[in-house]
């Protein structure tokens, strides 16, 4: 939510958390998880209240003291769409919508259209301009527009309305859906490429900002690494993706035919059939790109520390991470790189030891006296390489094993159910004993307290083991290990 400010980020995020179940919602339990101190809930509660009242009929959030907070609403009606109406009623959502649609449109016109006074005009405007400005983009006020490169400031668009309607509405007014999508679906068929709904609608809001920025006569003038596009893609765009760009002047193509490889290649690369994926990177090897040279330096380091894995030269794997490497080398200020830290905690907590390597290459990779050459932050990488590693390869052997003992005073069936549902339910490399004592063992599991051993290591639970017990559980053998990984450092 980038655009947003302190105030509406705060209450975007209460929404959000209210929304999530039907329940009065104690104000401490908001304060504690989303990390506010009271009287900042409560200040946010009325004033979502207020505008709730005024602008979401049907929609209503009760606050009782003592009680807590409740959001009131039609089943009919997801969360979701008030969180988009909320985020598309803020003044900075308006002011970049009014830059990529009114690009005629000068500041005064602007803040009488909208009611709004000249000094919160501009007191907004200068908070968005530092938000741009971290993504190295400007924005001018007589005509309002955003300025900097093409390429980064169409990427800028399609995340901000991706980001806001993530393909629940169409929101590019004056584009017709229906005339993109037959468009799409002729160029699909020809390169017969299956895409999901959502990579769908991606690619259509990627191609609709496109179009609306050759309405306006914006095209790409310049492209980093545009010499780190294969004659294979340009030539593969002219031959079945000519219908994408036959609006653009002759003297602009050839470097519109190179943008459209990052718009569309993190979806099509992935599906490139393995001949055509060897093709492109045995060019890629051959001319020695930034992007191949990365990856070639990224899998000599990874093989050292995981040297039972083999990725030869012509595994599609390599194609991937050029296409990492391609798209934040190419994207280097992106405002998305701050929100990756969110994502990636959520492969973290359950691979720690591979993030660890992983997060230890890559920042040495990309090490700015290193590089020598601009790049997204580190974590963008990290993140990427992280998923793209586990869709490949079973990591979760190489995290720091688990010795455990598991004892019941039930039956035997007992006893091997409960271990069956251990290893089920813990993503974690466990290995159990239901026979004795191994001589070095983590955890000693057991419902009884006449089990023998060091106090510190035995975990009594009930039988049946209740939910609170599995997350108990869970948290004491994922300490165990990270206090593992600890030691590894």
């Amino acid at each position: 939510m980038y655009f947003l400010d302190e105030k509406e980020i705060r209450e975007f995020e209460i929404i959000r958390l209210i929304g999530t179940e039907k329940k009065y919602w104690p104000i401490s339990e908001i304060s504690h998880i989303l990390n506010y101190n009271l009287d900042a809930v409560y200040k946010a509660l009325d004033d979502i209240a207020l505008y709730l009242a005024k602008n979401a009929p049907g929609t209503q959030l009760i606050i009782k003291k003592g009680i807590g907070a409740y959001l009131k609403k039609n089943d009919d009606l997801p969360v979701d769409a008030i969180i988009e109406k909320y985020m598309t009623s803020s003044v900075a959502y308006l002011l970049l919508d009014s830059t990529f649609n009114y690009p005629h449109l000068r500041a005064r016109q602007f803040y009488e259209q909208h009611f709004i006074t000249k000094s919160t005009f501009y007191l907004k405007l200068k908070r968005l301009q530092k938000v741009l400005h971290k993504s190295h983009l400007g924005i001018q006020t007589n005509p309002l527009r955003i300025t900097g490169p093409e390429i980064w400031v169409r990427e800028c668009y399609y995340h901000l309305y991706w980001l806001v309607y993530k393909g629940r509405t169409w929101p590019f007014r004056s584009i017709s859906r229906e005339v993109l999508v037959y468009e799409l679906d002729e160029f699909l068929r020809k390169v017969d490429v299956y895409v999901n709904a959502i990579e769908k609608e991606q690619l259509l809001y990627r191609l609709a900002v496109k179009y609306m920025r050759h309405a306006q006569k914006r095209y790409v003038e310049e492209m980093i690494l545009q010499d780190c596009v294969p004659p294979q893609v340009t030539q593969f765009i002219r031959d079945y993706g000519e219908s994408l760009i036959n609006d653009v002047p002759a003297q602009h193509k050839d470097l519109e035919e190179k943008y459209l490889t990052i718009a569309i290649s993190n979806l099509m690369y992935p599906k490139a059939r393995d001949s055509t994926a060897t093709g492109l990177i045995a060019w890629h090897r051959q001319q020695q790109t930034l992007p191949y040279t990365i990856a070639a330096s990224f899998f000599e380091e990874f093989t050292k520390c995981y040297p039972d894995i083999i990725i030869e030269d012509n595994d599609h794997l390599w194609l991937d991470f050029i296409n990492a490497n391609f798209y934040g080398l190419s994207l280097p200020y992106l405002y998305i790189y701050q929100d990756v830290r969110a994502q990636a905690d959520y492969f973290k907590t359950e691979n720690p030891g591979l993030w660890m390597v992983l997060d230890k290459i890559t920042m040495h990779l990309f090490d700015p006296k290193r590089l020598k050459h601009v790049s997204a932050p580190p974590i963008y990488f990290c993140y990427k390489y992280m998923v793209l590693i586990l869709e490949r390869f079973a990591m979760k052997k190489y995290e720091p094993r688990l010795q455990v003992a598991l004892f019941t005073s039930q039956d035997n069936a007992i006893l091997n159910k409960l271990k069956s549902q251990i290893l089920r339910k813990l993503d974690l490399n466990i290995e159990i004993s239901t026979q004795d004592i191994p001589k070095i063992v983590d955890l000693i599991i057991s419902e009884t307290t006449t089990v023998s051993g060091n106090s510190d290591c035995v975990f009594i639970w009930n039988f049946p083991p209740t939910q609170g017990d599995w997350v108990r559980l869970e948290e004491r053998l994922k300490g165990i290990r990270d206090g593992k990984l600890g030691g590894m450092d």
